[in-house]
Order: structure tokens, then sequence, then C-alpha cells
């Protein structure tokens, strides 16, 4: 294992106590023009909470768009249900539903798109332990006057992500700053992902901010449009969770 890697999951809490924990939830406050582009401004700026399997690819948001509404995504499927369990919209292989003319999300789509980018963001730099996932140390960056190191990563077509090929960054302590990839489902858009405002909570450290831009040949952001924000708060993590729902864990695992 590269040796920055190493330091990076040390940095953010070690890999023996996160795997004792099951579950990660957080406040999560969603922003940006993506939602607006995509016809979901009703899911920009209200909180809500967010839980996050740390072993299979499962999250769910609890409220989700309507006040007795919960979202949940799998990579396989996504469904939008009552807190009674009552399914109000679902959505199979909702990875291939999208198409590239800008046409606006159900609320099964958005619960994919944020389902798998969060999945991705909160098991990080965790999940790059696991078998398949391929890391190698390219050239440092600088950006705003700080260098910092930087992993090219390609996960295995197991891993349901963004892209398959995605670069991190990080900083003389380990934590992750930065994070480019290309949103698939979005025809192949690039992006590059700030990560800002590290705290700890409990043993582990998370950022608390993030800012994602539309990211040029050049490697450079456009910090004019900022694409997806995130705010996250009260992060608490649980070992002993059971599985949210039984339909999902035989398609995650």
């Amino acid at each position: 294992m590269l040796d920055i890697i190493t330091s990076s999951i040390e940095a953010h809490g070690g890999l023996s106590r996160w795997e004792g924990i099951r579950q990660i939830k957080a406040t999560f406050i969603p922003d940006g023009a993506a939602l607006k582009l995509r016809g979901q401004e009703a899911f920009a700026g209200r909180p809500t909470q967010v839980t996050v399997d740390t072993r299979v690819q499962r999250v769910t948001f609890d409220p989700y768009l309507a006040p007795a509404q919960i979202g949940i995504y799998t990579p396989f499927r996504t469904a939008v249900e009552t807190r009674d369990g009552i399914v109000l919209e679902g959505l199979d292989n909702p990875r291939h539903s999208f198409a590239f003319d800008g046409s606006p999300w159900t609320a099964s789509q958005l619960a994919y798109f944020v389902g798998c980018a969060l999945w991705t963001y909160f098991t990080l730099p965790f999940s790059l332990v696991l078998d398949g996932v391929q890391c190698e140390e390219i050239e440092p960056w600088t950006d705003d006057g700080e260098t910092w190191r930087a992993v090219r990563v390609i996960f295995p077509k197991s891993y349901v992500t963004h892209s398959r090929e995605q670069t991190l960054y990080f900083d003389d302590k380990g934590l992750i700053r930065r994070h480019d990839y290309a949103v698939e489902i979005a025809g192949g858009s690039p992006a590059a992902h700030y990560l800002h405002d590290h705290q700890k909570f409990g043993d582990f450290v998370f950022p608390t901010r993030r800012r994602i831009y539309p990211r040029g040949n050049d490697r450079r952001p456009n910090r004019e449009i900022v694409l997806m924000s995130a705010d996250l708060t009260d992060f608490e993590f649980i070992a002993d969770a059971k599985p949210q729902d039984d339909w999902c864990v035989d398609t995650c695992d």
C-alpha cells in the first residue's frame, strides 16, 4: 500500500476503528447549480439526516423531498417511501435511466446521484484498501499556495461510483483536500471536489464543507460555478446497527 494511503487512513481515524462501525449518520444540507438544472430545487438548502452503511453500498435520507418521506439508495435500486414503508416511487437499475440531454431528474434518480456520491465520499480513504482498488501516486499538485500529493485511483467494476478513474489529493497531514472525477451519469462531466473544515467527531475526522466545481482540461476548477455543495454536521458512528432494508442486502453484498 502507498505510504500516503496508510497515512491518510490513520489521519482520518484508523482502519481498526473503521472496521468496528456499521453506519455513519450526519445532518446533510445540499445545494448547487446541478440541483436547479435537474429540476430538484426542493432538495436544495433543506437539512436531512443521511445514513451511510459502511459495509454495503446503501444510503438513506430522512426526510426526503417531503416531511414524511425517506429516500433509499443502492446501486441497483432506489426508492422513495413513507416512514411506514409504503413505496411511493421506485427505480430498478437506476444508473441506466439517465439521459445526457439535461432533462429533469425524478426523485428516484436524484436519490441515485446523491446516494452514490455520499457513499463514495463517506467511505474514503478507508475504501482504498478494498480488493481490486488500484492506487498510483502521480505528480504533486499546487493549489492556493499548498502542494498536495496526488494519487490516481482505479476502482473495480463492482464499486459503483461516479467514474472508475478518480484522483485524490492529500495535504501534509494526510487529509483528503481535493477529489477529481467525471460524473458519468451527466455525460462524463469533469469535476473538482474540494473538502474544507475538517473536524474530529469521536474517533474520526471528516470534512464539514464540500464544494464541487467544473474542472477544465488543465485540472483547474471554475470557481464561479458551484455544481454541488454539501454542508455536514452532527456525525454519529454506530457499531451495532441493523441493516436498513432486507431487499437491499441481497443486491448490495
